[in-house]
């Protein structure tokens, strides 16, 4: 195919992805001198092939990718389309290069090009992040184009599917889509909110491992977007709330998610890149949040029968108080089991004069309250590591307890547990705890010079913070606290750099496909 020249004039330059019903192409208009897509269309249904058509001839808006001309060569039948510089929703939030601000922004556009859609009764039914894309800054900033109306539907037409076929992309499809039973302009309100939701959130909480499990998800409410993104407008995370409602009569007008999203965009932060999938924990909800209960639920049953053996068969009850205190809240709040660990190591950093370290690991994943939370356990660790054991600095706040604290739950108490209440323990608590949420913060730049400038600044106020609280000890080396910020940020970085880079220019496109590099892993 690539050098052949089809319908006279557009000589196939490069195949660049396949999605929906066919084949792209780049190609060269040798009449217009122009470069366009084609699509090579694979169904074999002619009345599909010229509904694609017929809907996209009706749409002429800057927020949709426009068709230039439906023919044919041979057997096959072609579509010429516009030629798109940019890249996808989904390759933009996968390379962190997309902020809270310009989900918002995006999301306008694509509300724009739906009402336009809507008001010449054309009905998308598969937008989702591989099918929004946003063309190179020109100058003129970052806009937005929905594309792929290949399973567009047109209102008063007769419908070409059987009754109950389900079309479009199972994790993006409003409950009465996948049911068969109809789609509307509620239809596409649901898809571009839950677009919205997953590139605000990291995730999507319909999607599953398999079609199987994605498709009992559809039609269950969806965990509100505040238990991701506290931080959003509650009036924002409200509409995309409303907007995902299982019962289409009951979702806002598309115009009404338009005014929440343009309403929002002063308030939105337009230098941090939303939050990559890979690095975004679900709530506890849903199958998964159920699987990841029962596996606390296991391990807190495990830990329990084994400082239960510690306090009964070892007879060190004391022990088995601290480690089961210090213990217990960070197995309650992980995300990922093996990482409630994490506060054990707090000890052996202060051994090591480098205790200030701590709340870079502790900010590397999770949530904000487990990142919180894994900070301030830390802490507790490292001074009870230092008073009970004699390694690191207490930094004067807890003196060793009792020689036999082992052997009684009241020494244990009065020695260890106790003195972590005393206001600078608390103080020093909360200072590795929002130090593990700052970081966390300054991690989600999107660009290295910028997270490298905000781990030195973090690292200064670490230091200044910690040399106030009992004698300064646990401050150290100021150099320990940059160091490890900035590894932190490096390995950030090498994190995302692992990921399908961004296409920046040129990237051709057209209705119905998406290069490969993204289109081949959408989800189900």
């Amino acid at each position: 195919m690539v050098g052949e020249v089809v319908m006279d004039r557009f000589r196939l330059l490069e195949r660049v992805g396949s999605g929906g019903m066919g084949t792209v192409y780049r190609a060269f208009d040798e009449r217009l001198q122009r470069q366009v897509a084609v699509k090579e269309i694979t169904s074999s249904d002619p009345a599909r092939v010229a509904r694609e058509a017929q809907a996209a001839a009706r749409l002429n808006h800057p927020g949709i990718v426009t068709l230039y001309e439906l023919g044919s060569e041979g057997d096959r039948a072609l579509l010429v389309s516009e030629l798109v510089d940019g890249a996808t929703l989904a390759e933009l939030a996968c390379c962190g290069d997309l902020s809270d601000r310009e989900v918002a922004e995006f999301g306008a556009d694509v509300c724009e090009a739906l009402a336009h859609a809507h008001e010449r009764g054309v009905i998308h039914r598969d937008v989702k992040p591989q099918n929004v894309i946003v063309r190179v800054d020109d100058g003129a900033g970052r806009r937005a184009k929905l594309m792929d109306f290949g399973i567009a539907s047109l209102v008063g037409s007769p419908t070409l599917t059987a009754t109950g076929e389900v079309v479009g992309t199972l994790a993006y499809m409003a409950p009465e889509q996948a049911a068969g039973t109809g789609s509307s302009e509620a239809s596409d309100v649901y898809s571009l909110a839950l677009t919205l939701y997953e590139c605000w959130a990291g995730t999507n909480p319909v999607a599953g491992d398999t079609p199987a499990q994605t498709a009992r998800q559809i039609g269950n409410h969806l965990p509100p977007l505040c238990d991701y993104r506290p931080d959003l407008p509650a009036h924002l995370a409200e509409c995309l709330d409303a907007c995902l409602d299982p019962e289409p009569e009951l979702r806002p007008e598309l115009d009404e998610l338009d005014h929440h999203l343009d309403a929002s965009i002063p308030r939105l932060d337009a230098r941090c890149a939303v939050p990559a999938q890979e690095g975004r924990e679900e709530p506890v909800s849903g199958e998964r949040g159920a699987l990841l209960r029962v596996g606390q639920l296991a391990a807190l049953c495990a830990w329990g029968i084994a400082v239960m053996l510690l306090a009964v068969a070892a007879h060190l009850p004391g022990l088995a108080l601290v480690l089961g205190a210090l213990s217990v809240p960070a197995i309650l709040v992980a995300s990922w089991l093996p990482w409630a660990g994490i506060p054990v190591l707090a000890p052996l950093l202060g051994a090591a004069s480098v205790g200030a370290a701590y709340p870079a690991l502790a900010a590397w994943r999770g949530p904000l309250r487990e990142r919180a939370i894994l900070g301030a356990l830390g802490w507790c660790w490292m001074l009870c590591g230092a008073a009970a054991l004699g390694i690191g600095s207490a930094a004067g706040l807890m003196d060793a307890p009792p020689h036999d604290w082992t052997r009684s739950t009241g020494d244990a108490t009065s020695g260890l547990l106790a003195p972590l209440f005393s206001p600078e323990a608390l103080l020093g608590a909360a200072i590795f705890a929002g130090a593990s949420l700052a970081l966390g913060v300054i991690l989600r730049a999107r660009h290295i010079a910028v997270a490298l400038l905000g781990a030195v600044l973090w690292a200064a106020g670490v230091d200044a913070a910690l040399r106030v609280v009992g004698d300064g000890a646990l401050a150290g080396v100021p150099v320990v606290a940059v160091a490890a910020a900035a590894i932190a940020v490096i390995m950030e970085f090498r994190r995302r750099g692992a990921r399908p880079a961004v296409r920046r220019a040129p990237i051709p496109t057209t209705p119905g496909t998406a290069p490969a590099s993204f289109g081949a892993n959408a989800p189900h």
